[in-house]
């Protein structure tokens, strides 16, 4: 995520951690000034996160820490649905199957797999999708599904957005196969898609620190010199800036390139400017420079890769000498990323100088983003007053290949500069000033800098600038990784004639008899005579502890002349075994003679020596395991990401680690068969390890339910954590539908914490049973296929045997009401539609091994697979004539099993589950069907999660199910929890807490029942998380589903669903204070005092399936007063829960007679208080008009009875009440029930 390189107060930390990555990252440092209304991030407050991928597949994230469960959806078009999660605390990686190659040709970037960055930069819940596509043209082709699109030419790309619902499209476009085929390669002409990720913004005495005012007298400000400032716009009416923009360009979504949020003010004032509002006194480093201003972060203060790229295309190409840019990416970066690249390829093809932000993620090591990140930036940490480096200024080196990085320092803590108007970033010091602190502070000191330089050499290109600003910087106490080569200083560098490219050792990883490495130091000379310098260099331990050679360091020579115009190399040889302890080493090679002074930064990591670990893997056939295979590797003292290995053809996987205690686990892997293993403890000392898995002695992993069922969906995870971490990490395999065997390999237990697999199953009542009508009738064993069609009874069907579908044999066939019979083949997918168009009732896919296939394609005639020995028996019998089947098919499934099963003391050898049926919880549940036909809402998905309190793990699966229905859903409540989640096809979703059920007990439940509406769930979260409105000392957070049972157990968990039209207002004594755009909000700033307080939400659902609860206004009034201490309250919110009679299946009421309706009232927390009125309205005219309904009352209900006229279509409702304490409620649900017809 990009973001203004800005050092926020810890109140502003504190804020921006609860309002979200959207939010501005100063708002907490004048936070009790105004009261202010802020839009929380769904990302990080939504009970349910749905992430669609850009394959078309959904993952969905309930609950948080322990209880946190990831469930992936497969797309309609995905043939197994088989994918892999990766979780280390909340870091989650889903990969699908289909993606694994390209993620290792290099050809996706990892980060649409993300899960929790997804989630954190809000790409989730309904958001579109965006992303860069490079082309190997600039003209790039896009596949249908794209949206609006734009093009940049710096790197041969394109940004496009991609909406949830056209990604499976855009995905099958986008692949050079069919959807499933496993390529290394995108479609013709598309080289690479990236995630268009976000990036955010993160002085009198600091222009003075670095000799600025000595460059003024010398009569070199700037002047002549265009320099181009990305970030969240400008305030060209402050008097400080007043004619020192040229242009202003807006790139970033916001309406126009004013600076409505204070950065990029702040920011530009401290390069160019005058210091008009202070009398001179808070002056620009370089005043007299001309300003390009590239609008590339909105009024929040955050952006996209694709904004700023496109931003850096115009500053680059519209003669911008310096662009700075105090912006970047919270992710550490290798330098290869869009931005990172952009960078350097403008870099060679404009000269142009890029000044970018270190970030503000120290005091840790390797925490560079992108786009400082780039070998061309000059990227910049920051140091206060003092030349003390700032703690928070992200240090190196370069992740990936540890080179140096950063460049240069400059002043960044409690900077002075330009307030622009109406905005409160920072600490504010007057109308015209502010105060922040960050790198992003520092960086605009450094583009002030080299706009004077570039005056001074007006021919000087980026290196010679970079170069010279880095070779006369001043050098500081805390190292090359921290500080780079110093502090900026500019009179120095107006002195230079020389300038020297530094020296970067990498990492050596070792014993102490490394071989010496040779690098070159080039002395560039810009001045028109030849320079004879003496050299002399040291070299410092910066971190690690242990004493450093002399000769650790050498110089191939002592002295070096350097031609006028020209320049001269220096060997510069490390020899490590000199330096003999572990840590990162920096130094500074000196230059010195005939009135010029340089210096160039050399830096080496030096690392403890490793070992190496082989694990050999084999399948329960004994044969190697394959490349496909997942194993984790993991330290278990450090609670940081494990390492994935990877599995050679020979079933071989070797990693180099340092001594000490590891753990190994995962999935082998060979085509559909997996063996589940793990080895919870590795001792490893100053030897190579070799370990095994030997799937010989593997155990297959079976379930037993009482009733015959189908398996819907299967979910493997291994997982360890120790008694050091405060982290466990797990390796997940969900593999839906797909076929084959699954085993898993007893281990040992674990020398402390916990070891162990957590296994779901979802079974279902037989979609199809299959029985070939010959002399005995023959089962099958049928395999439905998920989303095919499906009809209600049975039927005798005439076997056809088609082959394996070429066109040759379907033209010979006749399919029509038949029983198509295909052989499975790599293309079989592409023969159903065909035989569906051809009239086939109904279509069996034999499988080519004999074991179950299942399946998943949309159709409209029930498919299904059979093992390959019942298709062989078929086809014998076609032989001797004709052969019919007679198929039972049940539309939707009258019972469900979901089993949850997990271990934390070693796997065991018996992996069979076979629980007491008397342990199973019956729960009869009636799903609802907002439209009036239930066929309307198609694709839909159950979700069943199942929490293991054992192992403290679960996983998410799903079947098949239908609105309008009744079924049986019986859970296992042995050590087991479970959470239900409906994911309808077009859209939307509702969702329980996860809770434990009763071992016996049948329990009811209802769900999308009428009457719908805003509440907060009767299942109260603890106050301050969750979906409870709540308030501490400092601020209120409003959380509430728009979209809730009538007993407000379930609920719409995200913000909003696709299409969703919603506004939230916040009045405080009936004056407002501010809106969003769904009712999830911060209000900080708010007065101590008690206050009477009102929250207004319009929500309106567009979609054309959902036919009841289409409109709700919802008025919610309380008072409230500052808490004290720092816990969270639950706010006196008053709600109101329904309970209306009668209502059937498809959310109709019969007209004329009568239904008795209960509306109770409830606070946030679950209490009642006694009311001191209630009333209920009804309109039978979709709220034309309204009339008051007789209702009998009670301390905490009105009850009416509803009777809608005949011809009425709905019936809407108005409710009010007010509680004893003063809360009220005014509710208006339009279209709350339909009226049958």
């Amino acid at each position: 995520m990009h973001r203004p390189i800005l050092r926020a107060s810890t109140a502003a930390v504190a804020l921006a951690a609860l309002i979200g990555t959207t939010a501005p990252a100063a708002l907490g440092a004048d936070s009790a000034r105004e009261p202010r209304v802020s839009a929380l991030s769904p990302s990080t407050s939504a009970a349910i996160h749905t992430v669609r991928l850009i394959t078309g597949d959904t993952v969905v994230v309930t609950g948080t820490g322990a209880e946190q469960i990831v469930s992936f959806k497969p797309d309609a078009d995905s043939p197994d649905g088989v994918a892999r999660i990766d979780q280390t605390g909340n870091q989650i990686t889903v990969i699908p199957d289909e993606v694994r190659p390209l993620l290792d040709a290099g050809s996706l970037d990892p980060r649409l797999f993300d899960i929790d960055a997804l989630i954190a930069q809000g790409y989730d819940n309904g958001a579109e999708l965006p992303l860069i596509v490079r082309g190997t043209t600039a003209d790039v082709p896009l596949p249908q599904g794209a949206g609006k699109v734009h093009k940049l030419r710096a790197l041969k790309s394109a940004a496009t957005h991609v909406a949830p619902g056209h990604t499976g499209t855009f995905w099958s476009g986008l692949r050079s196969k069919k959807k499933g085929a496993s390529t290394k390669k995108l479609a013709t002409g598309v080289e690479k898609v990236w995630l268009d990720g976000k990036v955010k913004a993160t002085l009198a005495d600091s222009v003075a620190q670095i000799g600025a005012p000595e460059a003024w007298a010398a009569g070199k400000d700037g002047t002549g010199v265009k320099v181009a400032v990305l970030d969240t716009g400008v305030d060209q009416t402050h008097p400080d800036l007043a004619g020192r923009v040229l242009e202003a360009r807006n790139f970033s979504d916001a309406d126009d390139a004013v600076d409505h949020h204070g950065h990029g003010t702040h920011v530009a004032s401290t390069i160019v400017g005058s210091g008009a509002a202070s009398g001179g006194k808070e002056k620009g480093v370089a005043p007299g420079a001309e300003l390009l201003v590239g609008k590339v972060l909105n009024d929040k203060g955050s952006g996209s890769d694709s904004m700023v790229l496109a931003g850096m295309e115009w500053a680059a190409h519209s003669g911008a000498k310096v662009v700075s840019m105090s912006l970047g990416s919270d992710e550490p970066s290798d330098g290869t990323d869009p931005l990172a690249a952009a960078v350097d390829e403008l870099t060679a093809e404009t000269g142009t100088l890029f000044v970018i932000a270190a970030g503000n993620t120290g005091p840790d090591q390797t925490t560079i983003g992108s786009p400082g990140s780039a070998d061309a930036a000059l990227t910049v940490a920051a140091v206060d007053k003092q030349d003390q480096l700032a703690s928070f200024s992200s240090r190196g080196p370069r992740f990936g290949d540890n080179a140096l990085k950063p460049d240069i320092a400059a002043p960044g803590v409690d900077i002075v500069a330009a307030r622009a108007a109406g905005t409160t970033m920072g600490t504010p010091v007057s109308d015209r000033y502010t105060t922040a602190s960050g790198t992003s502070m520092a960086t605009p000191h450094v583009a002030g800098a080299a706009a004077i330089l570039a005056q001074a050499h007006p021919e000087w290109k980026a290196a010679d600038l970079k170069g010279a600003l880095m070779s006369s910087a001043k050098t500081l106490a805390g190292g090359a990784f921290a500080e780079g080569s110093g502090r900026v200083d500019i009179p120095a560098a107006l002195d230079e004639t020389v300038w020297a490219t530094n020296a970067s050792f990498g990492t050596v990883t070792g014993h102490d008899s490394a071989a010496p490495s040779t690098r070159k130091v080039t002395f560039h000379n810009t001045a028109d005579r030849e320079v004879t310098l003496s050299l002399t260099s040291d070299l410092t331990l910066d971190s690690g502890s242990g004493s450093v050679d002399a000769d650790a360091l050498t110089l191939g020579a002592e002295t070096v002349t350097v031609p006028a115009g020209g320049s001269a190399d220096v060997d510069v040889t490390m020899a490590p075994d000199l330096a003999t302890a572990y840590g990162t080493y920096t130094g500074t090679i000196t230059a010195t003679g005939e009135g010029v002074t340089a210096h160039a930064t050399v830096a080496l990591n030096r690392e403890q020596p490793t070992v190496k670990v082989t694990l050999t893997g084999l399948m329960p056939d004994g044969t190697p395991a394959t490349g496909s295979s997942v194993v984790t590797l993991r330290d278990l003292t450090d609670s940081g990401p494990p390492a994935f290995l990877r599995v050679g053809a020979d079933g071989v996987a070797t990693a180099h680690v340092k001594p000490g205690r590891y753990t190994i686990f995962g999935h082998l892997r060979k085509d559909s068969d997996f063996v589940t293993f793990g080895i919870p403890d590795i001792e490893v000392g100053e030897q190579d390890v070799a370990v095994s898995a030997d799937g010989r002695k593997a155990q297959p992993i079976k379930a037993e339910t009482p009733q015959r069922s189908e398996l819907r969906s299967l979910i493997l995870s291994v997982g360890r954590r120790s008694a050091e971490q405060s982290t466990g990490a797990s390796s997940t395999f969900v593999l839906g539908r797909a076929g084959g065997h699954q085993w898993a390999l007893p281990s040992a237990k674990p020398k402390d914490g916990t070891f162990g697999t957590n296994v779901n199953w979802i079974l279902q009542s037989p979609p199809i049973i299959a029985k070939a009508q010959l002399r005995d009738d023959m089962d099958l064993q049928a395999e439905s296929f998920s989303f095919s069609g499906r009809f209600d009874g049975r039927r005798r069907l005439t076997v056809a045997d088609v082959g394996t579908g070429s066109a040759a044999e379907l033209a010979a066939v006749d399919v029509k009401g038949k029983l198509a019979m295909v052989r499975r083949t790599a293309d079989v997918y592409t023969v159903l539609p065909h035989l569906v168009e051809a009239g086939a009732a109904a279509i069996m896919v034999v499988n080519s091994a004999d074991e179950r296939l299942p399946g998943s394609i949309p159709a409209t005639v029930p498919v299904f697979g059979v093992p390959k020995s019942r298709g062989d028996l078929l086809a014998q019998a076609l032989t001797r004539g004709s052969v019919r089947v007679q198929l039972t098919v049940e539309k939707d499934p009258s019972y469900v099993y979901g089993l949850v099963r997990g271990e934390d003391d070693g796997i065991a050898a018996d992996q069979t589950f076979d629980p007491d049926r008397r342990t199973f919880a019956d729960i009869a549940i009636k799903t609802y069907s907002p439209a009036a036909n239930p066929d309307d809402i198609r694709n839909n998905q159950d979700g069943w999660l199942g929490y293991s309190t054992v192992s403290q793990r679960g996983a998410g699966a799903f079947a098949d199910m239908a609105f309008g229905t009744t079924q049986h859903v019986y859970v296992n409540t042995d050590n087991a929890k479970w959470q239900r989640l409906v994911l309808p096809g077009n859209g939307a979703s509702m969702v329980s807490m996860l809770r434990p059920y009763t071992p016996g007990k049948e329990v009811s439940e209802e769900w999308f029942k009428p009457v719908q509406r805003p509440t907060s769930p009767v299942d109260v979260y603890a106050p301050g998380t969750g979906m409870t409105p709540s308030r501490n000392s400092e601020e209120m957070v409003v959380q509430i589903p728009v979209w809730a049972s009538p007993d407000g157990h379930f609920y719409e968990g995200s913000s909003m669903a696709e299409g969703d039209v919603d506004e939230f207002r916040v009045y405080r004594d009936d004056v407002l204070l501010g809106t969003a755009s769904y009712p999830f909000a911060a209000i900080a700033g708010l007065p101590a005092q008690k206050s009477r307080y009102r929250f207004e939400l319009d929500a309106k659902r567009t979609q054309a399936w959902w036919q009841t609860s289409t409109e709700t206004h919802t008025a919610w009034t309380f008072d409230s007063a500052q808490p004290e201490g720092v816990d969270w309250h639950t706010l006196p919110l008053l709600h109101a829960d329904y309970d209306l009679r009668g209502v059937a299946l498809d959310s109709s009421i019969k007209p004329l007679a009568a239904h008795k309706l209960t509306v109770s009232f409830r606070s946030g927390d679950g209490s009642r208080s006694p009311l001191r009125s209630a009333s209920v309205e009804v309109s039978y005219d979709g709220g034309k008009t309204w009339h008051r309904a007789a209702a009998e009352t009670t301390s905490q209900a009105a009850t009416v009875q509803l009777r809608a006229p005949e011809g009425a279509a709905s019936v809407s409702l108005r409710v009010k009440g007010e509680n004893a304490a003063g809360s009220r409620i005014e509710q208006t649900v339009i279209n709350a029930v339909r009226v049958a017809q």
